[in-house]
């Protein structure tokens, strides 16, 4: 079996996938509500194992034992109080054997459902008593850890990890809370009281699960953050709903792993399921993981085995103009022109040749932004290159291609004259017009850029030589707001190590937020292109600060936005907004990259007349 102190290690290095809801998806499979679920550990434990073998297929690496309502007092209800060790070490020994060797076992523990009077005095003995019996049932049964969910009262946690350290000190013990819609317990606790608490009892890894839907509780898993104790999240898939005479969770799959993102940006370690969550609820958060790039990436190992057949890469001032003109230290300008969704691209190639007249340096095209279907975006390059005598610089997101794909297509390109690159990871599919297609992700935006670097010293990604390198200029992106702005500068730094020549930034409004960033990156000696999206509206202020993970428009900002009106004065005030910032910055930054919204690709040259 995996060790149990491995698993502490693990979810130090990498966020893990936890599964999702044993109950209700044993209600799915046909057992009534007025069943006892845990009792099925000993009547039906190839259902039970079934269930746990779908999470595993569904990359589920920590599979929770049957025995959430295994506790004495909960099966009194059912006249089973007598058989508390039996039921748990089945639903333990069930697990173990559906795990293998290739998962961690979590020993489920819920709480009593009994007032706070019942952990003192002589009531607490008892309890404790009850609690020791099911937890050496749990360790004999073959769990890796002990996993105490769902509960409410910090007086029960209390009593529970005291036991647990007692009676099985080895095992790591996680403690999640389930908090009421105002995002505080019962009594009236805060996540960040709570969290403290729960450290000062020694608990290993601390969480939230249960609540109502994936927004609760990732608000308040993200308030227990900061404590240098590993947070974890498994909400349920919504609030339950009668449908038919059956019990049905409303979230889908998709919106659960939109949210999976959303926790692991934000630092959170461990995600998972609880109450309505099926398989295809956890494949989902395992797709989330996949994208956020996770998987450990020995950059410095691959370049040390190919030392001897790697040539120096070509000066920079030799790849592109757009390279010439950021090494002279020119201040240089890229707006985004994306393809169109169907097959006449002469707006964007208008757009694009306005923006040359108006002394843009080159133009950005996104690669299926926002998961959407596009011409291909190297097609509109190649036409504006040719065409227009023009640079672009194209992106190129791992969503879509594997491995073959991808580097088939950056050769393709360098042989068509594009030379400009932007690497980055790509949006979920789930986000745009077909949620069920199938994302890729081989590599994350790091992995892409070690390719790329590798190429530019003329070896492939198998590690052969190359007949002679490439000359990509390559930017990487970066968010200054991002929930998790530790993760995101150490992440920045890993992208330079493989690769990258050049930062471009998403768009940030608050001028703390930019200073911060710029003083943070001063010392890592690559130029930075501020990014800058005027807004249109306030209309499009707010869509922006409440529904594009990592943007936050400051309420000052969306007050000017509102009261600017519409049409033309609040572009004007979008473009003036967009203006301070590029001014607050300016000594400070190589260029600008400019995102109009809703095709005012207008707005660009009307930022950039503040420069005089």
């Amino acid at each position: 079996m995996n060790h149990p102190f491995e698993f502490l290690a693990a979810l130090g290095q990498r966020p893990l996938l936890f599964d999702g809801a044993i109950g209700t998806e044993l209600y799915r499979r046909g057992v009534f509500l007025t069943s006892n679920f845990e009792e099925l550990c000993l009547t039906r434990p190839s259902l039970v194992k079934e269930v746990h073998r779908d999470y595993l297929k569904a990359g589920a690496e920590i599979i929770t034992t049957n025995s959430y309502g295994a506790g004495r007092k909960r099966l009194e209800k059912f006249g089973l109080e007598e058989k508390v060790g039996e039921i748990n070490r089945a639903a333990a020994e069930i697990a173990r054997e559906a795990a293998g060797r290739g998962a961690w076992v979590a020993g489920s523990v819920g709480p009593t459902g009994l007032p706070a009077t019942s952990y003192m005095g002589s009531s607490a003995t008892s309890f404790k008593d009850d609690l020791r019996e099911q937890i050496e049932a749990l360790r004999a049964g073959g769990a890796d850890l002990l996993l105490f969910e769902t509960f409410t009262q910090l007086a029960e946690v209390h009593l529970a990890v005291d036991v647990a350290r007692r009676v099985a000190s080895k095992l790591p013990i996680i403690v999640t809370m389930r908090f009421e819609p105002n995002e505080k317990l019962p009594d009236g606790s805060e996540p960040e009281a709570v969290a403290r608490a729960l450290k000062e009892m020694g608990v290993d890894v601390i969480g939230a699960n249960c609540g109502e839907g994936p927004g609760l509780v990732f608000r308040a898993a993200q308030r227990m953050l900061g404590l240098g104790v590993p947070v974890i999240a498994q909400p349920n898939a919504g609030s339950p709903e009668e449908l038919e005479g059956r019990t049905i969770y409303v979230s889908n799959p998709e919106y659960f792993g939109v949210y999976g993102r959303r926790m692991l940006k934000a630092g959170i370690q461990g995600v998972g399921g609880c109450c309505g969550t099926t398989p295809d609820h956890i494949r989902r958060m395992r797709g989330a993981i996949r994208m956020m790039g996770h998987a450990e990436l020995k950059i410095e190992e691959r370049k040390e085995h190919t030392a001897s057949i790697r040539v120096d890469r070509v000066p920079p001032a030799e790849r592109s103009r757009l390279a010439e003109k950021m090494t002279r230290g020119e201040f240089v300008v890229s707006v985004e022109v994306n393809p169109p969704p169907g097959l006449n691209a002469d707006a964007s190639i208008q757009a694009a040749k306005m923006l040359r007249d108006s002394g843009i340096d080159v133009v950005n095209i996104a690669d299926g932004p926002r998961a959407r279907v596009r011409m291909s975006n190297w097609a509109q390059g190649v036409q504006i290159q040719r065409d227009l005598d023009m640079e672009v610089l194209l992106h190129v997101c791992c969503r879509d291609r594997n491995l073959l794909g991808l580097q088939s297509d950056l050769l393709g390109v360098h042989a068509l004259g594009i030379r400009n690159l932007v690497v980055i990871t790509g949006d979920p599919p789930k986000m745009g017009d077909y949620p069920d297609a199938s994302a890729v992700y081989d590599l994350d935006s790091i992995g892409l850029l070690e390719i790329v670097d590798g190429l530019n010293h003329g070896v492939d990604p198998s590690g052969k030589a190359m007949d002679e390198p490439t000359r990509f200029w390559v930017a990487t992106g970066a968010e200054p707001g991002a929930l998790d702005y530790d993760r995101e500068i150490r992440r920045l730094e890993r992208k330079i190590a493989a690769g990258a020549d050049f930062i471009m930034t998403q768009p940030v409004y608050d001028p703390e937020t930019i200073d911060r960033f710029l003083a943070d990156t001063a010392g890592f000696g690559r130029p930075i292109l501020l990014g800058l999206l005027p807004l249109a509206s306030y209309r499009n202020a707010e869509f922006l600060n409440a529904e594009v993970p990592g943007m936050n428009v400051p309420v000052a900002i969306r007050e000017r936005m509102k009261a600017a009106g519409k049409g033309e004065s609040a572009r004007a005030e979008g473009v003036k907004i967009a203006q301070e910032a590029l001014l607050a910055a300016r000594d400070r930054i190589a260029g600008a990259y400019i995102m109009p919204p809703l095709g005012h690709y207008g707005m660009a040259p009307e930022i950039l007349k503040i420069l005089g």
